[in-house]
């Protein structure tokens, strides 16, 4: 109670139907049939009935309030719990010097997980595998180098031009190999696999993959077309 008022809003009005109201719960029936009861010396009507299901309460022999929505925020709201991760929580040491405060983005862990971890037993598993596939325009592959190695640029460059990229080397397959004709570029890596070491693709032997194509801006112009 609240300044004499209940927050759940009890005592509730008399209705003849079940309605849904704007924000998707049920408004239930709710009749008036004149009987009043006594409770802890107050008289209370059908309009203090909490919803509940007479099974549940055989069951658990407990106070179980049971209500109805029926919107698409159902299933959002218990995705939300499903993908949000491990408990986190923002914690505060020590005294602030400026107005950048200082930030420790913690999260708990069980002893099942922390005994897990110390076993050194995987955490998760990833089925099938998935394959990056570059989208460029000729000669405009990005490149990357080691700085300890090598910093001549026409070094860089030239050891850059001879490998292939899956782009690149999806065009030489089709050459070389009679089944990559049929497949779209997405689709190579469910019948070929990439090797990174050799820079090719060769026949699947077992399984597959799952390709997935870098995206490309409509502003991008020949790459977007290509």
């Amino acid at each position: 109670m609240e300044n004499g008022n209940c927050t759940k809003n009890f005592p509730k009005p008399y209705r003849e139907s079940t309605t849904f109201s704007e924000d998707s719960y049920a408004s239930y029936k709710c009749r008036d049939d004149g009987i009043l009861h006594d409770v802890c010396q107050k008289q209370v009507d059908n309009r203090w009935v909490v919803p509940y299901s007479p099974y549940l309460l055989y069951k658990f022999q407990c106070h179980i309030n049971v209500e109805c929505i029926r919107s698409v925020k159902t299933f959002k709201y218990i995705h939300k719990y499903v993908y949000k991760g491990h408990d986190r929580t923002t914690m505060e040491f020590g005294t602030c010097q400026n107005e950048i405060k200082q930030y420790l983005d913690a999260r708990f862990v069980s002893a099942h997980e922390a005994a897990w971890h110390l076993f050194m037993f995987n955490m998760h598993c990833e089925w099938p595998n998935v394959v990056r596939l570059q989208v460029h325009l000729p000669n405009h592959q990005p490149i990357t180098w080691n700085t300890n190695i090598s910093r001549n640029l026409q070094d860089i460059l030239r050891r850059a031009q001879g490998k292939n990229t899956t782009l690149t080397a999806a065009f030489k397959a089709n050459t070389n190999i009679p089944e990559a004709r049929t497949l779209l570029y997405q689709e190579f890596p469910q019948q070929l696999t990439w090797s990174k070491s050799a820079r090719k693709w060769t026949t699947r032997q077992r399984g597959f993959a799952i390709g997935r194509m870098n995206f490309v801006s409509p502003k991008a112009g020949e790459q977007f077309y290509l």
